[in-house]
């Protein structure tokens, strides 16, 4: 909230108002941290055996006494940093907290007593509106402070603390809850953990990665709800599985200083997480300084691994974490560590020939990096979807639960006749048929007509095929389920009273086991890059922009440095530019035809279709004359890529639709809009397509088919998804009917370049020439 400047008296810094530019956390350094880093053996610093801080540190540069003494660079999991710009053999004097403190009594009391009326007036608001409030612990410098605040704010048996103990906390984190407990001990304390420890958990979900990081969930967030559930219970008389409906409000320690995320959120938020509880963040607007003066001057528990140089505790080998957190981990606690090294390098499918390559994959965060579970030796595609136009086939094997228990989450289902099932979800309705031999259940039934319905309802179906087979009963659906229908034990799941809401189905693979461990991809695409745009369709606006003067159009100063790199890809994949960003012999007819002319989009359309990975995914998945939501899109795209590539590639498509004529003029995409934004998409097809963009589709069909430059119309209209050429029919939605006369007319008008045999006036067969190409079709323009 805050800016600081440093005093030298102090050898602290005073809070101030004025603008210093100061823009780095800020943290107290002491002495276990500089020996740790060799300053006294090494540099010839004299450090005095003390408690309290010695200097301070932005990142990674540690200023004594407002000055910067020296750096450290690098350092990893198996190697230490480099210390840079040293100053040698110092004195160390300890910090004068007290006189530090007292410096910026006046701005830190008015924020103390604003958040201490915070937290009051929130009390009140909800006060008789939620069934508990408590403070979410975790052993750490935010957690601490917020509990003091809170126990200051409100009556101590107002509230309740829950600590969730992951079971890969450091050892100093359950210390300094135990020295906790012993300073605040008539406060109502629980502890909150998940019936597995973390280290059996990683053996069968997988070590967890940036991109799935699933252990929040199961070993910190659930447990908590359970824990809460549980609580509750106690108090009301009652089982745990009588605890359906409630509301709790939750006290966090949360920043905005810590993360981009975070610095998004407000003070209250109602179910961000959770749909039973509201969050309130009392010390989001506060600064690390602010923290550390508060946390000083009242001498509250420190928890010591700040002391060896962490910034921020958390989770032992946490996939999130800095090179310099896994550093200080590895090294001040290595028996700690161990263990999930070594179950690491166990669940891993990689082959390291030396031990300088399991360090060096290790020291690189390699493990980190995992998108699923191909690269585990634990991994496996369990369910397996075959498409056909006529049947859909679900075979489904070694599962774990009977599917007959998970899809009770999904709707109501009866047996109609042995192995003959139907399942209603809303007003969707499917008969389908289910078989099973020894391990392997068989799921078929026809294709459902795709609406914004079915697409939400196969994307649930799916999921609880995966629900079935990869379950290992983490409890996380049960935390989450707004009206507590699920009962989940250690080795069984039931299901009462269910209203079909899909929250525990609404999950990347409906399971975070599946997610993890899956060896299946879902995408439908073979293509890296999908969200290569920078969320920028291709406009226009850039290519009226290109064709006014193109040979100065990379130093304009009409788009920004991503609208660039978004059009350079744009323009490569549409054909408008090479690859050495020159203009094509397009170029030359857009100029003279003007930038919003049909023909031209039609041949950039037509070479997106085979460059662009996600006009080929919106060409060859989104249906004619069907209405399809951000939603459906979403879960047509697949859980094979990140819900953020997704959104981004989402984006960059639509933009293209909306801010091109191949949406209102090619008839591919009729946007239904929500002030700026597109909502949902409806393609209705070109209905009076070009015909020279035709000849232009055809050849381009031929020189993706290894040059099958003769077929028939019907050859032609063939597409499905193995082929890689695609018809003008599949691009553009154009019928056979309004095909039929076009090609005719190509082959009356442009016999150099197309023939076509007749049979009782049904054309049958379309020869190409083969020494003509697209490009050649170009300059017929």
């Amino acid at each position: 909230m805050y800016n600081y400047e440093w005093d030298k008296e102090t050898g602290g810094y005073i809070l101030s108002t004025k603008v210093t530019g100061v823009t780095k956390e800020v943290r107290p350094v002491f002495a276990e941290e500089l020996r740790f880093l060799g300053f006294d053996k090494n540099f010839g610093w004299n450090i005095p055996p003390c408690e309290g801080p010695l200097m301070w540190a932005e990142g990674r540069r540690y200023i004594y006494m407002g000055e910067c003494v020296g750096e450290a660079l690098g350092g990893g999991l198996y190697t230490m940093p480099v210390m840079k710009n040293v100053v040698r053999n110092i004195d160390i004097i300890p910090v004068d907290i007290d006189s530090m403190v007292a410096k910026s009594e006046n701005l830190l009391n008015g924020l103390v007593q604003k958040t201490l009326k915070d937290i009051y007036t929130v009390f009140e608001t909800y006060r008789g509106k939620v069934d508990m409030f408590y403070v979410a612990f975790s052993g750490g410098k935010d957690s601490v402070v917020m509990l003091d605040l809170v126990q200051r704010a409100l009556p101590h048996d107002a509230f309740d603390v829950v600590f969730g103990d992951t079971t890969m906390e450091l050892s100093d984190t359950y210390e300094n809850v135990k020295v906790s407990k012993k300073v605040w001990p008539d406060l109502n304390w629980h502890t909150a953990r998940t019936d597995f420890d973390a280290t059996e958990s990683w053996k069968f979900v997988g070590p967890p990665a940036r991109t799935i990081r699933w252990c929040c969930s199961v070993h910190k967030s659930a447990p908590s709800v359970m824990k809460i559930k549980e609580i509750l219970a106690q108090r009301r008389g009652y089982s745990i599985e009588d605890v359906k409906h409630f509301k709790v409000l939750a006290f966090l320690g949360v920043r905005a200083e810590e993360s981009e995320a975070r610095s998004t959120y407000g003070m209250i938020s109602d179910g961000n997480k959770h749909a039973v509880q509201i969050n309130c963040n009392p010390i989001l607007e506060w600064g690390t300084c602010e923290l550390f003066l508060y946390l000083l001057g009242r001498s509250l528990p420190l928890n010591r691994a700040y002391r060896k140089g962490l910034n921020r505790v958390g989770c032992i080998l946490c996939p999130m974490a800095s090179a310099w957190t896994d550093c200080i981990q590895n090294h001040d606690y290595p028996m700690e560590v161990a263990p999930f090294i070594e179950i690491i390098r166990d669940t891993s499918n990689k082959k390291f020939s030396t031990k300088t390559e399991w360090v060096e994959y290790m020291t690189d965060g390699g493990w980190k990096k995992r998108a699923g579970g191909k690269v585990l030796s634990i991994g496996e595609n369990k369910v397996t979807n075959i498409s056909t136009t006529s049947k859909e086939t679900f075979i489904v094997k070694n599962a774990n639960h009977s599917w007959k228990k998970w899809m009770v989450a999904l709707g109501e289902f009866v047996e109609v006749e042995k192995d003959i099932y139907s399942l209603r979800h809303g007003e969707t309705t499917l008969l389908f048929h289910a078989v099973t031999n020894g391990n392997v259940t068989t799921f078929s039934f026809s294709p459902l007509i795709k609406t914004k319905e079915t697409i939400r309802f196969m994307y649930l179906f799916k999921n609880v095929l995966n629900k079935t087979a990869y379950c290992r009963n983490c409890k996380k659906c049960m935390a989450e389920c707004p009206n507590g229908a699920l009962t989940i034990t250690s080795d069984d799941i039931a299901i009462t009273n269910c209203t079909h809401c899909g929250q525990c189905l609404d999950m990347q693979k409906g399971c975070i086991v599946a997610r993890s461990i899956s060896t299946g991809g879902e995408n439908n695409m073979d293509v890296k890059n999908i969200d290569r745009y920078r969320t920028f369709g291709f406009r226009q606006e850039w290519v009226e922009i290109y064709l006014e003067n193109r040979n100065k159009f990379w130093t304009n100063d009409r788009l920004g440095k991503d609208m660039f790199s978004a059009f350079e890809r744009w323009g490569k994949e549409s054909g408008l530019i090479d690859d050495k960003k020159a203009p094509t012999k397009v170029v030359d007819r857009a100029i003279e035809l003007g930038a919003d002319s049909a023909i031209v989009w039609g041949i950039f359309y037509s070479n997106m279709a085979y460059a662009s990975p996600i006009v080929a995914w919106y060409i060859r998945r989104l249906e004619y004359d069907l209405t399809y939501s951000n939603d459906s899109m979403m879960i047509m795209l697949g859980d094979g890529l990140k819900e953020r590539t997704r959104r981004n590639a989402l984006s960059s498509l639509k933009d293209t639709i909306k801010s091109s004529p191949i949406g209102w003029l090619l008839g591919q995409g009729k946007c239904e809009m929500k002030g700026k934004q597109v909502i949902s998409i409806t393609k209705t097809g070109w209905q009076e397509p070009e015909p020279l963009v035709i000849l232009y589709c055809l050849y381009l069909f031929a020189e993706h088919s290894d040059g099958l430059y003769s077929f028939t119309l019907s050859e032609l209209l063939d597409d499905s998804d193995e082929r890689e050429a695609m018809s003008p029919k599949l691009i553009f939605g154009t019928d056979r009917d309004t095909l039929l006369p076009i090609i005719q007319g190509l082959a009356n008008d442009h016999s150099d370049f197309i023939q076509v045999d007749f049979n009782k006036g049904i054309m049958e067969n379309i020869f190409l020439v083969r020494d003509k190409s697209s490009s050649d079709v170009i300059d017929l323009i």
